[in-house]
């Protein structure tokens, strides 16, 4: 019983990383390359629910909608300002272009915000117990439903709508949806909104189970890359398996490492998977 709670800690953790993930390796299969600023899309995220509601003063579900809504917004304006401009000069201009979206992102966050640390003003929710022991709160049950609930819409809209046919259709090979009269640009759009708005999502959820800070969106994508190689580059589904195992494994490695080595844990699980199998737990692309 005295690892259940880290393992269940472990597995909010793991849901919220496996939708940052998943919004992430959207448009990695999409665009081709590492979008490093979806990070600070995170960050934004979490910050504007912080400012309705805290700053304006609104309830907790209607701050989780606007602050979607707007940072899905922004989210979609980076790729238009940013990315759409350069999409043929290939990968790696549109990697340094993150770079720098990311820190006109952070830059702007922090000259609003300042850099201290920010509380969501969230009620104290039920925890649920087992024998008197704590096991889970309403918030982190709340966060794990929504985040499961959103990834598997996901994987609904994939595979049971014409859209998300023409997004694995674009995703596998562009030319040839190009060939078959796909609408690739509308597409592309359509792909960005849902990055963005997973990322938004993720974001809050940090916000609701922990504290909001400037430099958050650094960390985040740190394990988001280590996500999506862990699970394989190639692999949507693998990715979030990546996540989860990331999740769990660094939360329950507190047992008997100090917290502040939760991340070198991650990236050993990495190294150690790549050791094994270089394509990660489901394959993915060779390169």
């Amino acid at each position: 019983m005295d690892y259940l709670p880290y393992l269940i800690s472990g597995l909010v953790s793991g849901t919220i990383l496996l939708l940052g993930s998943v919004g992430f390796s959207l448009v990695r299969r999409i665009e081709s390359f590492l979008n490093i600023s979806h990070g600070q899309i995170l960050t934004l995220g979490a910050y504007l629910g912080y400012t309705f509601n805290v700053t304006l003063g609104i309830n907790i579900y209607i701050s989780f909608l606007l602050s979607t809504l707007i940072t899905t917004l922004v989210g979609w304006l980076t790729f238009k300002v940013f990315y759409k401009p350069i999409r043929n000069y290939g990968s790696l201009y549109l990697l340094f272009t993150s770079v720098g979206v990311s820190y006109i992102l952070h830059g702007s966050i922090e000259a609003i915000y300042g850099v201290q640390a920010k509380s969501y003003n969230v009620t104290s929710s039920k925890v649920f117990e087992i024998n008197g022991f704590p096991i889970i709160s309403g918030t982190e049950m709340t966060v794990i439903i929504l985040a499961i609930a959103s990834v598997y819409g996901l994987h609904l809209i994939l595979t049971r709508t014409l859209t998300g046919k023409a997004i694995r259709a674009m995703a596998s090979n562009l030319t040839l949806a190009n060939a078959r009269g796909i609408d690739t640009e509308k597409i592309a759009s359509i792909a960005w909104l849902i990055s963005s708005a997973l990322g938004a999502m993720a974001g809050i959820f940090y916000g609701l189970i922990g504290t909001v800070y400037t430099d958050m969106g650094w960390s985040v994508i740190l394990l988001i890359l280590s996500a999506v190689v862990l699970g394989g580059i190639g692999s949507l589904y693998g990715v979030m398996i990546g996540a989860m195992i990331i999740g769990v494994g660094m939360d329950m490695s507190v047992i008997i490492l100090p917290a502040a080595y939760r991340p070198a844990v991650a990236f050993a699980m990495v190294i150690l998977v790549l050791i094994f199998k270089p394509q990660g737990i489901l394959g993915g692309e060779g390169n």
